[in-house]
C-alpha cells in the first residue's frame, strides 16, 4: 500500500509542477500596439494597399520605395503626365502609410501616408505632393537640380521688375 500512495504522489507532484508549465504555453491573441497618435492615424497605419503614382510634374522622375525597416522595394523611372501603379517583378507591390518614398536623388524621403490619399485599398500619389512634403523646410522657389519651380512661383509676376514690366518701360 505505501508504494501505491508512493506512486500516487508521485504522479500528483509531476501534474502540479507540469500544469503552470502548459497554462504558460498556450498561444495568445496578438495585442493591437500602444500608439501615441490618433484614432485616424492608427486606422491607416493597418491600410495597406496598391500605390498609384501621378507624374504631374513636367520632367520624367525617378522614383524609389523603401519600406518601414529600409528594405528597398524597387525603383521607377516615370515620364510626365503618366499615371502607374507600381509593380515589381510582375506584380504590384503593397505599400503602407508608414513605407517612405523619394523622388529623384535631390529630394528627401517622406512617408506614403503623407503624402498619399488611401481609397478602396489604393494609395493614390502624385509627383507634386512628395515635392511639397520634401521642400517645406528649404527656401522658397526652385529645386537647383533642374530649375524647376513650385505651383505658387509660377504666376507671372508682377511689379518693375517683371516681363511685363520691361516691356512697358521700353514703350514709354
Amino acid at each position: 500500500m505505501h508504494t501505491k500512495w508512493m506512486k500516487l504522489c508521485g504522479m500528483l507532484a509531476v501534474v502540479l509542477f507540469l500544469t503552470p508549465l502548459l497554462a504558460v504555453a498556450q498561444p495568445r491573441p496578438r495585442e493591437a500596439r500602444p500608439d501615441s497618435r490618433s484614432d485616424r492615424d492608427n486606422r491607416s497605419d493597418r491600410s495597406r494597399g496598391e500605390i498609384h503614382v501621378v507624374n504631374d510634374w513636367r520632367d520624367a522622375v525617378s522614383l524609389s520605395m523603401w519600406s518601414d525597416n529600409r528594405e528597398r522595394i524597387g525603383e521607377w523611372t516615370i515620364r510626365p503626365g503618366e499615371n502607374v501603379v507600381l509593380q515589381e517583378q510582375g506584380e504590384r507591390i503593397r505599400v503602407r502609410p508608414n513605407y517612405k518614398v523619394k523622388v529623384g536623388e535631390d529630394w528627401g524621403w517622406v512617408d506614403v501616408g503623407e503624402v498619399a490619399q488611401f481609397q478602396n485599398g489604393v494609395w493614390q500619389v502624385s509627383v507634386r505632393n512628395v515635392w511639397q512634403a520634401t521642400h517645406r523646410d528649404r527656401p522658397e522657389g526652385s529645386d537647383a537640380r533642374r530649375g524647376e519651380v513650385s505651383p505658387r512661383d509660377q504666376a507671372p509676376p508682377r511689379g518693375e521688375d517683371s516681363a511685363l514690366g520691361e516691356i512697358l518701360k521700353r514703350i514709354q
